[in-house]
């Protein structure tokens, strides 16, 4: 009778244990475990190689826990029959199978989503190892189950924004972490026309005249940058730097024209997307393009600063709090 006793309890330890596994690492994701390997945690890389495998890590788990439990109660039921009689085999199967239910299911894949991290490093290494062993069982296993199997996609951006939400709500992640996060996903959606400065409201300075002629219009430009036209207010030919005139300026060089002093301008379809054009500033070093439209026709202008206000919100700088000129070109 005591073996009986002792070979129950194997078998529902057997089901503990690999239930306790199999939640374990069934729900620790396996972006946390790429975390852990960087973090330098032990047995993280077996664990990182088990969840790369999951399905036929998950395989050999179910496989080994379907042995243990079937040969086990088999066996048990056996016994009691030898011992007892047929009578007692129905109640001895009843306890067994209300023991691994409740201790050998319930209780261990409750155990193992709560302590996940700690169980899936400590048991990585025994279920690489066990992964190898059963190697062609489990892929006996795939080759029934393939038709059915579903490849794993990647994270999703509304997925994100969800953990974003539940982070938030659980204290983890602050609300100006959360929105500037969702602002930085809205930049692939946003493009050059949509945060661009139209040209009626951009302030700009006419090539061919001097910077005696536009001293006032210099002076309090409003702007670091500015742009310059020829002719038509669409015919932006160049962008030149406010630090550079007021330097020229201080070195009585009052007799050139802005033209003297420009830029070669970079010009930007309306449709390219805000990302991209973080690239571009980045890449020409410019803090400013002009964009045109399918026709190539200028039709605004947009800055970096443009884009960061989209992240952060309005930003004022020193100038934007002493000067409100709207102007478009200086009389």
């Amino acid at each position: 009778m005591l073996t009986v006793l002792i070979s129950a309890l194997a078998i529902v330890l057997a089901a503990f244990l690999c239930s306790l596994v199999e939640a374990a690492i069934l729900s620790l994701p396996t972006l946390r475990a790429r975390m852990l390997v960087e973090e330098k945690r032990r047995n993280s890389k077996h664990l990182l190689y088990v969840k790369e495998h999951i399905a036929a890590s998950i395989a050999t788990i179910v496989i080994i826990n379907n042995i243990i439990n079937i040969s086990g109660s088999m066996y048990v039921g056996y016994e009691v029959t030898e011992l007892l009689g047929d009578q007692w085999l129905g109640l001895a199967t009843g306890l067994l199978t209300f023991s691994i239910i409740v201790f050998g299911e319930v209780i261990p894949k409750a155990l193992g989503e709560r302590f996940k991290i700690p169980l899936a490093l400590f048991f990585a290494k025994p279920v690489k190892f066990l992964l190898w062993l059963f190697h062609p069982v489990v892929l006996l296993s795939h080759m029934f189950a393939s038709p059915f199997h579903q490849t794993e996609r990647s994270v999703t951006e509304e997925e994100i924004k969800m953990m974003l939400k539940l982070g938030r709500a659980s204290g983890t992640v602050e609300s100006d972490e959360e929105v500037l996060i969702n602002r930085v996903f809205r930049l692939n959606d946003l493009r050059a026309i949509n945060i661009m400065k139209p040209l009626k409201d951009v302030y700009m300075l006419p090539a061919d005249k001097t910077l005696l002629e536009l001293k006032e219009a210099i002076v309090m430009s409003p702007y670091n940058r500015i742009a310059v036209y020829s002719g038509a207010a669409t015919g932006i030919v160049g962008i030149v730097e406010h630090r550079v005139l007021l330097r020229e300026m201080a070195k009585d060089n009052e007799g050139s024209k802005i033209k003297d002093w420009m830029l070669k301008p970079i010009f930007v379809n309306q449709l390219t997307r805000a990302d991209v054009l973080m690239e571009k500033f980045q890449t020409y070093h410019q803090h400013l393009f002009i964009v045109q439209d399918n026709f190539g026709r200028n039709v605004g202008l947009v800055t970096m600063e443009d884009i960061f206000e989209e992240l952060f919100g309005e930003i004022y700088d020193e100038k934007d709090v002493r000067f409100k000129m709207t102007s478009r070109k200086p009389a």
